[in-house]
């Protein structure tokens, strides 16, 4: 079965959003985000859904959308943070999905979320160390992807180069 679909994982942070619609852009493809799908069909931004139903809906939307978006063709999509950590999702992923995991330093990705308002979940780890806790539970998780990009000291072109590059050679189809 040839793929038509590329599927970015990774921590809050890791470029998921920006990397997939430059690589979309690139391969001509349509660029979704769950996080964003989850929004417009549930009526609810993530936090308000945090807050009002709690983390396990959220999680149930996110199988849902992910469910729908891979009967669809010649797409990029980003997937929340979280997504990868259950096993119903990793059956549609790797089924429909190349998964290529974007990694970063802790460090790095912490600067880049620290005290975001739309990431429920960085307010509820505020710390180095907390959100060390919670990347080291994700990080096996996000390893059992088909590709890992190591995004430090490259360029977000360099990224998308790599992703293609991998992409190709993993039989997807352009």
């Amino acid at each position: 079965m040839l793929l038509n679909r590329i599927a970015l994982l990774g921590f809050m942070g890791s470029g998921k959003t920006t990397i997939g619609w430059m690589l979309a852009e690139q391969l001509h493809w349509r660029f979704l985000d769950t996080d964003s799908l989850i929004e417009e069909q549930a009526g609810l931004s993530i936090p308000r859904l945090f807050g009002e139903y709690g983390e396990e809906y959220f999680r149930r939307w996110e199988t849902r959308v992910l469910n729908d978006v891979a009967r669809q063709e010649k797409i990029v999509l980003a997937t929340g943070g979280g997504l990868p950590t259950r096993e119903e999702n990793w059956v549609i992923l790797e089924k429909h999905f190349l998964t290529v995991f974007l990694r970063w330093k802790l460090d790095t990705l912490y600067e880049r979320i620290k005290g975001d308002p739309e990431r429920p979940l960085a307010a509820r780890y505020p710390t180095l160390k907390e959100l060390g806790s919670l990347y080291l539970k994700r990080l096996p998780f996000y390893e059992r992807a088909s590709v890992i990009i190591d995004g430090n000291g490259m360029t977000k072109e360099e990224i998308v180069g790599e992703i293609i590059k991998h992409a190709k050679n993993c039989g997807v189809a352009f």
